[in-house]
């Protein structure tokens, strides 16, 4: 663990008044983008309603549009994931004029991308996941139900491998690598560094649909994931393999097996119709991330896989 990712920081401009600023800068292009792409819809609707006499005020509307996020798994897909584009912008225009370093600094320190490494962590992470959930159909079969409707899943498809890589990747790069990176500049030692930039990230998806299953274990399933993503990032040295493994997981939900109350909601292959013990979705996690720890750091006793 050089720490050469960490110290990226320091080729531009690192005042922490201008992270400060680049943070309210890069969520503030997040917020027009979901603006930007939900005002449309609202328009529409309201124009409807108009037309059809009915009475017009932001309850209804808001009903409206979740009637149609209900109708539409690509509308409510676009709707929640397009407004990541707008956070990368905002990042990458942080990092280039205010900074004043490159964007792909944001990945590595050399301002390189290493395609295996994102590869393998994508990979390696899909293959994981498929193993994991095979294991638990075989012991609930009758939770899971076959899903596939090849119309409404081929025309979810580009949508999906287009918007999921840069819904995460937006994610990687703000909480990973911009955060990470600032706080570096404060906090040596790597275990409180990555508790500092996984807190939030669990936070702010508090306000997920599947925290009903239990606020507690399912927050601890997501602040685990943030720091296992934190920790891989400051072992590796790089974003890559965090990069590949957010892809990996959120394309395996959206695109293979999901559940009824996910904040992703998609025409997957195969539905989970009950859902798991979070108690054993957290456990489930902490062997995949066991698991890849191992085969990713641990092969023949060296720091990474060849590259």
């Amino acid at each position: 663990m050089s720490g050469n990712f960490l110290k990226a920081a320091k080729q531009g401009i690192h005042d922490w008044r201008v992270y400060l600023l680049g943070t309210a800068i890069s969520v503030g292009f997040w917020v027009a983008g979901f603006w930007i792409v939900n005002t449309p819809i609202h328009r529409l609707i309201e124009r409807e309603a108009v037309l059809k006499g009915d009475s017009l005020d932001s309850e209804f509307t808001q009903l409206q549009v979740q009637q149609i996020m209900q109708d539409s798994a690509i509308l409510s897909y676009i709707l929640i994931t397009a407004p990541f584009i707008f956070l990368c912008i905002g990042i990458f225009f942080v990092i280039k004029v205010l900074h004043q370093r490159k964007i792909l600094t944001l990945i590595s320190a050399d301002a390189a991308f290493n395609q295996q490494r994102f590869l393998s962590g994508f990979f390696i992470w899909l293959l994981l996941a498929c193993v994991q959930t095979s294991f638990e159909y075989g012991f609930t079969p009758h939770h899971f139900a076959w899903n596939f409707d090849p119309g409404q899943w081929l025309s979810f498809l580009p949508v999906a491998l287009i918007l999921t890589p840069i819904q995460t990747s937006a994610e990687e790069f703000l909480f990973r690598s911009y955060f990470m990176q600032a706080l570096g500049l404060f906090i040596r030692q790597p275990l409180f560094l990555a508790i500092a930039v996984s807190l939030p990230f669990a936070l702010v998806h508090f306000s997920n649909p599947e925290m009903e299953r239990g606020t507690l274990w399912i927050g601890l399933t997501y602040f685990a994931l943030a720091m296992f993503l934190a920790l891989i990032t400051l072992k590796d040295d790089r974003l890559e393999l965090a990069l590949g493994v957010h892809a990996a997981n959120n394309l395996f939900i959206v695109l293979l097996v999901n559940t009824q109350d996910s904040a992703l909601r998609s025409p997957a292959l195969i539905l989970q119709t009950v859902p798991t013990d979070p108690r054993i979705t957290l456990l489930a996690l902490l062997l995949m991330m066991g698991a890849f720890y191992l085969i990713v750091f641990g092969r023949q006793g060296r720091g990474r896989v060849e590259s």
